[in-house]
């Protein structure tokens, strides 16, 4: 009978433990349940405010590129009058007037940040489960930083030599019908040397670096695979 009580203990203390396993495992499945959902959640909140914030960067990007554009299309015309004449027609002077006005601008690309740089500050990457997605976040900045050099070297070329030449020949807003214009400055090499310098540095930004090219391929990816899942 001894025996049998404690055959009986037995089974009930393993059944105890295996009910107090089943309980544990119970509850930590529940728990890595809970705590994968709320990291979902917050995966969706981190990137739904990345897709609002890149369509915004894009929209900035775009309206850039229009400016640099223009000072690339306008400085190309410039170009296309070359050599100018003495004693240009007034036509020519009415475009040409319009064209220098067009061919400044110191726009340049500055993206909010504020969403890579709360995840950068928190070491929260790993928020992100799609690896490609990651990736592309991770190297957002240093794509920004090599394609602002090519602005910035085209920006402090017009401050430090393409607006102090115009300004002591030309008048502020290029009207070249003011006799007190230097008109003999347009049959120069040097004029002519200024304008192709502006028109090869923002032919940098537009084409020649491939900084650009980059940059706007990543900006559609991140767009693209930051895009809300509609269930």
């Amino acid at each position: 009978m001894g025996k049998n009580k404690t055959g009986k203990y037995l089974k009930y203390a393993i059944g105890e433990v295996i009910l107090v396993v089943i309980g544990i495992l119970i509850a930590l499945s529940i728990n890595d349940w809970n705590e994968n959902r709320l990291k979902s959640n917050k995966e969706k909140i981190v990137l739904a405010n990345i897709h609002k914030e890149f369509n915004e960067n894009k929209m900035q990007l775009d309206s850039v590129l229009y400016w640099h554009r223009k000072i690339h299309f306008s400085c190309s015309k410039i170009m296309s009058l070359f050599p100018i004449k003495s004693k240009p027609e007034p036509e020519v002077l009415d475009s040409l007037s319009v064209y220098l006005w067009d061919s400044y601008g110191g726009h340049t690309f500055n993206p909010s940040q504020s969403s890579i740089n709360a995840l950068m500050s928190t070491s929260s990457f790993d928020i992100i489960n799609d690896k490609s997605l990651r990736n592309l976040l991770i190297s957002w900045n240093d794509l920004v930083e090599d394609y602002q050099e090519e602005e910035q070297y085209s920006r402090n070329y017009v401050w430090n030599q393409y607006d102090p030449y115009m300004s002591k020949h030309f008048d502020w807003n290029f009207n070249l019908k003011d006799s007190r214009n230097n008109f003999a400055v347009l049959q120069t090499l040097e004029f002519e040397y200024k304008v192709k310098s502006r028109h090869d540095f923002v032919d940098q930004i537009l084409t020649s670096s491939g900084e650009l090219k980059i940059l706007k391929e990543t900006l559609d990816k991140i767009i693209e695979l930051t895009k809300p899942i509609n269930k």
